[in-house]
């Protein structure tokens, strides 16, 4: 049996708010406080119930509340389903994560890049990094959607261009694989939307890859003023640009400002790698 929601909240952060209490809280609460396991104090003028005996407490919440039994199939979100009955419950559902990839190669006879040849897109998990056998020499560029992304056709003369299909906002695991790669990219790009959430994902990609670069395109002044599109901006917190980041990132900033509108990237030619 689950425990009532406040109380798993007094027990992952020590306190909460006494107006949290449920239809039998005040009974629990009794018995607690018999036990000499809690306390009623106040913060900002409101009530609160303290843990003042952690061993104690955490004694009588596993026996009042017992764990639940491991479930049939491994997994982290059948784990989820078997401590709060649904399996989104957790801050990161899915350990390993999809990859999608385009993979272009000067040798006709790479495997990942006569699969991308064959079958359109390859793919591997965060779990299978190993299996990527990366050259010595690489460019990573990092799509935000998808039609861009399957559009991509480019035939290198010198070295792998590995093309990541991030699906918007790229998943946490997924990120951390990029940025343990090895050998790392000679070059890393990011092509994606021109808006305030599009600059959003590229800052993100950049804590984890510093060395990433974001795809403006030359003509990107031109672009703005005749396909930029005031919707866009619907629904997202604007940025204003800090003092560490890139020239081309304080450049599009200013022209979502100007135009108070953004651009999507596929009105914009990939970059000519």
């Amino acid at each position: 049996m689950k425990p009532p929601a406040w109380i798993a909240q007094l027990a992952s952060e020590g306190r909460v708010a006494y107006s949290r209490l449920n239809q039998d809280g005040e009974q629990i609460l009794a018995q607690l406080r018999a036990l000499r396991l809690v306390t009623i104090g106040s913060h900002n003028s409101r009530r609160i119930v303290v843990i003042i005996d952690k061993p104690g407490f955490a004694q009588w919440l596993h026996g009042a509340y017992p764990a639940p039994e491991e479930p049939p199939v491994a997994g982290r979100r059948a784990s989820n389903i078997a401590r709060a009955g649904h399996s989104k419950a957790g801050t990161a559902t899915h350990a390993a994560q999809p990859v999608l990839m385009r993979w272009f190669s000067p040798d006709p006879q790479a495997p990942w890049a006569a699969l991308t040849r064959r079958c359109g897109i390859v793919g591997t998990t965060t779990a299978h990094i190993d299996t990527l056998e990366l050259p010595a020499n690489w460019t990573l560029l990092t799509i935000e959607n998808w039609e861009p992304f399957l559009e991509l056709e480019y035939a290198p003369q010198e070295g792998d261009i590995v093309a990541i299909y991030t699906g918007g906002n790229i998943a946490g695991a997924a990120l951390q694989m990029l940025a343990a790669l090895e050998p790392p990219p000679a070059r890393a790009i990011h092509f994606g939307d021109y808006d305030w959430s599009g600059l959003a994902i590229y800052q993100r990609i950049r804590a984890a890859l510093p060395q990433i670069e974001l795809y403006v395109p030359d003509d990107i002044d031109a672009l703005f003023r005749q396909f930029a599109g005031h919707n866009l901006l619907a629904g997202q917190p604007p940025m204003v640009a800090r003092a560490g980041d890139p020239a081309e990132v304080r450049q599009v900033i200013a022209l979502i400002a100007q135009h108070n509108a953004g651009l999507e990237q596929e009105i914009v030619l990939a970059p000519p790698l």
